[in-house]
């Protein structure tokens, strides 16, 4: 504040009542005074949104471990099930590699050439054919009832057993 002196004319200095630069000057007084009071609020809050941000970056790791983790899970299940669907495959192929060679074992003329040359049998000539005649006269035969069910069957089963011991 300026106090009067006798060398200015009252008259005409109105920069006394121009109040803007007193406003701003307490403006800033009062910015600054906000700012000092502030200052432990504002580290509070600081301290506070270190931890969100330590919260916050750790959930997002967690989420992205999580995500590699399944990743990796499923990864390991379609490379086990290619590598059975090969393992698969090979074995149709052995298995179609086996059948062809026992089809080509299985076959008549092999079994022929087998029996003559490594168990030196030899097929039956006209000359080794013998003809019985047999007394049909004497058999008897019957005709079974196939109506007769379980009980039946085990009657049959049990007379010929009976049969073969000789009674």
């Amino acid at each position: 504040m300026e106090f009067y002196s006798d060398n200015t004319n009252l008259a005409y200095d109105l920069s006394r009542f121009d109040t803007t630069e007193r406003d701003r000057r307490e403006k800033e007084r009062k910015k600054a005074q906000a700012k000092i009071n502030m200052a432990p609020a504002v580290s509070l809050s600081k301290s506070g949104s270190k931890t969100a941000a330590f919260v916050a970056v750790l959930a997002i790791f967690s989420a992205l471990f999580a995500a590699n983790y399944f990743n990796i899970k499923k990864d390991d299940a379609v490379r086990m099930v290619t590598e059975q669907r090969a393992a698969l495959e090979q074995a149709q192929d052995d298995n179609e590699l086996l059948q062809s060679r026992l089809d080509s074992i299985a076959n008549i003329g092999y079994i022929e050439q087998y029996a003559t040359e490594n168990l030196g049998m030899t097929k039956v000539s006209a000359s080794q054919k013998k003809y019985i005649s047999i007394n049909t006269e004497s058999l008897i035969e019957t005709q079974t009832d196939e109506s007769e069910g379980f009980v039946g069957s085990v009657k049959k089963w049990f007379g010929s057993i009976l049969e073969y011991i000789g009674f």
